[in-house]
């Protein structure tokens, strides 16, 4: 019956495990019992329905008795496997939590050393900020040296100018005096000579007699004013003496006056030049301070947010330790049910080998 070996509502029927039958899928039969053309023929009686329901309940049983035996093989190989892996999921649990207190205590330790360089590098910014106005006050203070440097250069050149006039005017005085000194050498010459003279006179009048005396009279105040001019010239010539003394002596003290001034000045303009030269080195160090500044800002910046990374990257650490910690437990726990299972399948494979299919 339909290609069947054995009666159709067993193998392919209601009482069969994956129905068939055309009839029934069609809803024309709810059960083979129904059937006169195929089930009434072969079970004439009841009797002989119960043993065609017994066979096919023996022959259900043993199809499922050997599901269950093989069932439990896979259960039990299956629960062996559950077991290793779950054993094997707890030591990479165990890894992983030690690896994670590694980094929990590797990023705690990175945080307190970044908060140290961040103190580090606050230190060295506050450092580089008073350096900074440091350079900036020694900057004004080395300005205003130049500019007094400067205003020196200008009043040491006015003086060296100033002592070469005076010197120059100095000169000037003694050629005067050296020539007033030959002019009063003339006058002593003509007094000596009117004094001479006089006497001539004199002597002469004497000779006349009384016709002569006015005359002598006169001669002797002609020797008179000659002695009053020569002793006058002479005095003259003591001051100018005098004069071209001292002018010398100045033209001296002047000349080594000019000579100081002039040292002063070349060591001024050195000490302007220096004062140049310090003025640029302090713009590029004051550039260079305000460029490390600049780069130890940035350097803070990042050193808080590396801080900040390494706090998230602890609180992540934490919530992994957390989480390993429950997988562990969730390991065990299928460990042991791993266990229960596979002793449960030891007792259903006992149990379903009491039963003989054969």
């Amino acid at each position: 019956m339909y290609g069947k070996t054995g009666y159709c509502w067993a193998e392919a029927g209601s009482v069969a495990e994956n129905i068939q039958c055309p009839k029934i899928l069609g809803k024309v039969y709810h059960s083979c019992s129904e059937c006169k053309a195929c089930f009434g023929k072969a079970v004439p009686d009841e009797f002989s329905e119960l043993t065609m329901y017994f066979n096919a309940l023996i022959g259900n049983m043993k199809k499922m008795v050997g599901a269950i035996q093989g069932n439990s093989v896979s259960l039990h190989e299956a629960s062996g496997s559950l077991g290793g892996v779950s054993q094997h999921l707890a030591s990479g649990v165990e890894q992983a939590a030690g690896r994670a207190s590694t980094v929990a205590a590797a990023s705690e330790e990175m945080s307190g050393n970044m908060n140290a360089v961040a103190a580090a590098v606050e230190e060295a910014a506050a450092n580089l900020q008073m350096m900074s106005n440091a350079t900036e006050g020694m900057s004004a203070t080395i300005g205003e040296i130049q500019q007094a440097a400067n205003t020196a250069r200008g009043i040491t050149s006015q003086a060296v100018g100033s002592a070469q006039e005076i010197s120059s005017q100095v000169d000037q005085l003694g050629s005067a005096a050296q020539e007033i000194g030959q002019v009063t050498e003339t006058i002593t010459e003509i007094s000596s000579q009117t004094n001479l003279l006089a006497l001539n006179a004199t002597i002469e009048a004497a000779r006349a007699g009384e016709a002569g005396k006015g005359f002598a009279v006169v001669a002797n105040e002609i020797k008179e004013l000659a002695r009053q001019t020569a002793a006058a010239t002479g005095e003259i010539k003591q001051r100018i003496e005098g004069i071209q003394s001292a002018s010398g002596a100045t033209v001296g003290g002047i000349r080594k006056i000019s000579e100081v001034i002039s040292r002063i000045d070349e060591i001024v303009s050195t000490i302007a030049h220096a004062i140049d030269e310090q003025t640029n080195t302090m713009h590029e160090l004051t550039s260079n301070i305000q460029q490390a500044g600049e780069g130890v800002g940035e350097v803070a910046r990042n050193v808080g947010q590396t801080s900040a990374v390494s706090v998230e990257i602890a609180k992540d650490v934490a919530g992994l330790r957390e989480a390993t910690a429950d997988i562990s437990q969730g390991s065990d726990t299928v460990k042991d049910k791993a266990a229960q299972l596979r002793q449960l399948a030891e007792e259903l494979k006992t149990m379903v080998s009491r039963f003989q299919l054969e």
